[in-house]
């Protein structure tokens, strides 16, 4: 008898097992969303400008989208290829060598891309730099203020 009751404890458990998994798969074929958030991982950007578009980017599923670990990057360097549509610096032989476009610089390009390097990122170029890292400040308060919210709303695991 004792055999037969945990028997039907287990078809019982199975039976409640495949109706949540049923409700489960329900529930996400009938939302039809695919979360696109970054937890864990890296999001780069070359500016407060691209940022901006990277956050203006919804998570389908969440709504809010979690762009991971956030970094940035000198316009010399490529953004991860899904962002690449995003960045709006101006064209880069460095850039296109790196993500395998084309072959590598001639003497002339070399010494353009260290003009520009030394411009971007010289002594020189500080003040527009911190024009830049200010504007890149604002913006991560308000991602990180709807980050929060996102949090308090929905619990730590939302994202």
């Amino acid at each position: 008898m004792a055999e037969m009751e945990v028997g039907l404890q287990a078809i019982m458990s199975f039976a409640a097992l495949e109706k949540r998994i049923r409700a489960l798969e329900q529930a996400v074929s009938a939302t039809g969303k695919q979360c696109n958030c970054r937890t864990g991982q890296r999001t780069t950007y070359h500016s407060a400008e691209e940022l901006k578009k990277l956050m203006d980017i919804r998570c389908p599923a969440h709504g809010f989208r979690d762009l991971g670990h956030l970094k940035w990057l000198p316009s010399g360097l490529p953004l991860r290829a899904d962002d690449q549509n995003l960045c709006s610096c101006p064209p880069c032989p460095v850039r296109d060598v790196l993500q395998g476009r084309r072959g590598p610089l001639t003497e002339a390009e070399e010494e353009q891309e260290e003009q520009r390097w030394e411009a971007e990122n010289g002594t020189s170029s500080d003040g527009k730099f911190r024009r830049e890292q200010a504007l890149v400040e604002q913006v991560l308060r308000k991602y990180e203020y709807h980050k929060r919210r996102r949090r308090r709303t929905h619990g730590e695991n939302a994202l």
